[in-house]
């Protein structure tokens, strides 16, 4: 039965996570394209890029608070004390994140892949293009946060609070 309710919370996770990833993605990327100045430092020792990650990965953060306290652990009560541990954790994985991003910008070639179009005149048009080294280190950087999270989430944050083990009907 536990490795039954561990592989339920692990595929509502991993949904939850995707529609947080998806959130995370779609504020870092369009925030890297859209404000531009991406490659400049904002901060000292900071550069846009990682103010635009940092940006996404806290949208991400809320999104996946809600549907993880609901939806995955099943918990509704207010709990400070649990709403702190998840900050910490995801203070955390913010960092990793981050981290792991701002490395994989570094390591991985500034290729492109690009959807292109081009008419009956021989005039190409670039319909979807997206900076090989910004997805492969986002990636990278989600893969390992996201295991961070689950763990501590489950391990840490929502121990002993779920109501998934007493109501099996979902």
């Amino acid at each position: 039965m536990a490795i039954y309710q561990t592989s339920k919370q692990i595929t509502k996770f991993t949904i939850s996570g995707i529609i947080a990833v998806f959130v995370d993605f779609a504020v870092y990327y369009g925030l890297s394209n859209l404000a531009g100045n991406a490659n400049d430092f904002a901060i000292s020792g900071l550069h846009w890029n990682d103010v635009y990650k940092g940006l996404g990965f806290m949208t991400g953060t809320f999104v996946t608070y809600n549907l993880n306290k609901y939806w995955t652990w099943r918990t509704s009560d207010r709990n400070n004390k649990r709403l702190l541990n998840f900050g910490l954790l995801y203070l955390v994985s913010f960092v990793i994140n981050i981290l792991i991003n701002k490395w994989g910008l570094h390591t991985f070639k500034d290729d492109e892949i690009s959807v292109i179009f081009t008419n009956h005149e021989a005039v190409s048009n670039s319909l979807l293009a997206f900076k090989t080294d910004k997805l492969f280190a986002f990636i990278l950087a989600t893969g390992v946060s996201s295991v961070v999270n689950f763990l501590g989430q489950k391990i840490w944050v929502f121990k002993g609070s779920s109501t998934t083990d007493a109501v099996d009907s979902e």
